[in-house]
């Protein structure tokens, strides 16, 4: 049970975070504030789980679910990226289609492996 509340908090918190970064990059025309979104949910996400960081007592049992499975599961969003991309088809704004499922994608990985490189770095016994 202590789990699942601290999954839950770490979902209100992630949810209450997306919502800020929606409003401040809200009246643009292409969907910021989702890539914004995705792109630092793939670099803490890269950089928790490189290597066991999470696994090796830099996280507890429960941080670990409620920053995971919580913040970061409410704070990303594939299904509101999705239904941008589909909307943008349906208005024929192709380059905005494109550029929404490359930027998401491209920089996406690209964060993602920065938060590997940075576990790698954090975790490398000094010299």
């Amino acid at each position: 049970m202590t789990k699942l509340l601290a999954i839950a908090i770490g979902g209100a918190l992630g949810a209450l975070c997306r919502h800020g970064v929606g409003m401040a990059l809200l009246g643009t025309r292409f969907a910021y504030a989702t890539l914004v979104v995705n792109v630092a949910g793939c670099f803490v996400l890269g950089a928790l789980v490189h290597d066991g960081f999470a696994s090796n007592g830099r996280l507890s049992m429960l941080s670990h679910p409620a920053v995971t499975v919580g913040f970061l599961g409410a704070l990303t969003t594939f299904s509101t990226f999705g239904l941008q991309t589909v909307l943008y088809l349906e208005q024929r704004e192709w380059g905005l289609a494109a550029a929404n499922v490359l930027s998401n994608l491209v920089i996406g990985l690209a964060a993602t492996a920065a938060g590997v490189a940075l576990a790698r770095a954090l975790a490398a016994p000094s010299a």
